[in-house]
């Protein structure tokens, strides 16, 4: 069971605990009720977490978190923080989700985000490819961070580029990850109205090819 899952499962089982622990007295419930709940919720999420890989938690974590609609927005603001600096590198935007379930309904797993076109991080690569890669997964939270002052999601982002880092033998990944963050946040204020109104259009699930459409007369519009 990863970290996470670990923690939401504790997290939710304790909930449960003291929610039966409380209203047991007045429900009338036997006090094994508390243990079988608790054992329960444990049992299920070790299935889903072996069996499944996490998804039905993802699925119900990220349901409750899209009840909010602060959550929505910075889910919204992170991703088209990297849809945006894709195509301003060059890379091929295949298509983006917003929620877990979008995703699901898609056939992939996670919580959802923009998905690129990635060539295979052998030995072949370039540095040039390299680096664009590496900002394009930085741009989500850097986007975060210029709209919010702080970053709440982008953890997948860092675990790939951290991993492709460390795959290739790069060197200094900490200097590297910090120069795509930089390169990213200079793409992004360059482009702060074309930024804005991708997350307008995102907001109401623009097409892919809308999207990259947009982009186009934005860019070209203040050239």
């Amino acid at each position: 069971m990863n970290e996470q899952t670990s923690l939401n499962a504790i997290a939710l089982s304790v909930a449960l605990l003291s929610f039966s622990v409380l209203l047991g007295p007045y429900l009338n419930l036997p006090s094994a009720v508390p243990a079988a709940i608790t054992l329960g919720v444990l049992v299920l999420a070790a299935v889903d977490t072996f069996g499944f890989n996490g998804l039905g938690s993802r699925l119900l974590l990220d349901g409750f978190s899209q009840l909010s609609p602060a959550h929505r927005q910075r889910v919204i603001h992170h991703e088209a923080g990297h849809f945006l600096t894709a195509q301003l590198l060059g890379a091929t935007v295949v298509g983006y989700t917003l929620t877990a379930w979008e995703a699901f309904r898609q056939g992939h797993s996670g919580q959802g985000g923009v998905r690129v076109e990635t060539p295979d991080f052998g030995e072949t690569i370039t540095a040039s490819e390299l680096e664009r890669y590496c900002t394009i997964w930085m741009a989500g939270g850097v986007a975060e961070s210029l709209v919010y002052d702080n970053v709440e999601g982008g953890a997948d982002d860092l675990e790939t580029l951290r991993s492709v880092l460390t795959q290739l033998d790069v060197g200094d990944a900490v200097l590297k990850e910090r120069v795509a963050g930089r390169r990213a946040q200079q793409l992004l204020q360059t482009h702060w109205e074309t930024y804005n109104a991708l997350v307008t259009a995102m907001n109401q699930r623009a097409s892919v090819e809308d999207c990259c459409q947009l982009i186009e007369q934005q860019v070209q519009s203040t050239v």
